[in-house]
């Protein structure tokens, strides 16, 4: 099973990894963990922008496939899965460095504006509004959802930002890769850009203040 979405959001960093217990192979790094069930072990390998997970049974190395086939259901492998999760989890706090495109836009609006961003859906905790110092309009929407919804084929959620432009200006900045039709906003004013660690900072800090000046005028 694959994880590769953990990359969008964090970097790996080998001398913690090693520290943790990986061991370095080739241009790897790999783990063996037992579960909680102790009868199984997870194999983690992780190499660039690739983090997967394979399970084994104890004491021969038989490989566990219910594990990796999605259709696969029941309270047996759901256990398996769960247990694996957790590992992955505790794998990306202790041998991971976060690389937060949303906290570094944050900071730049708050020292140029200073805006703080509010969280007007208590319910929906990742989604924080940009609002302007005089208007008090929205001028940025930050938002967590699904990759799918911008029509990227891969699993998981992404954080996005979404940008007020010139509508002219739009065509020239649309490319399906970084800069999407906006997400649940009118797509002739509106953009959404994908913030996964690849984004282009400084440009977006530059869109962010053409969505200021636009918006408080």
């Amino acid at each position: 099973m694959f994880y590769d979405t953990i990359f969008d959001k964090y970097d790996f960093v080998p001398s913690k990894a090693v520290g943790y217990g990986f061991e370095k192979s080739g241009d790897s790094y790999i783990l063996r963990k037992t579960l909680s069930n102790e009868d199984f072990y997870v194999v983690l390998r992780v190499s660039e922008n690739e983090l997967c997970a394979d399970v084994f049974e104890e004491p021969d190395g038989e490989e566990y496939l219910p594990f990796n086939i999605r259709g696969s259901e029941g309270g047996f492998v759901g256990a398996i899965r769960a247990s694996v999760e957790s590992i992955v989890d505790e794998v990306v706090r202790e041998c991971f460095r976060i690389s937060d495109v949303k906290a570094l836009l944050i900071d730049y609006v708050r020292a140029k504006y200073g805006t703080e961003p509010a969280a007007p859906w208590g319910y929906l905790k990742e989604y924080h509004t940009l609002n302007t110092a005089v208007k008090k309009k929205w001028y940025g929407l930050f938002m967590l959802i699904p990759y799918r919804y911008l029509g990227v084929e891969k699993e998981g959620k992404i954080n996005v930002l979404n940008l007020k432009v010139k509508p002219e200006d739009i065509p020239g900045i649309i490319d399906n890769v970084h800069y999407f039709p906006s997400y649940h906003m009118n797509k002739k004013y509106w953009i959404s850009i994908l913030l996964d660690k690849t984004a282009d900072v400084e440009f977006i800090k530059k869109l962010l203040d053409d969505s200021y000046s636009i918006v408080e005028g």
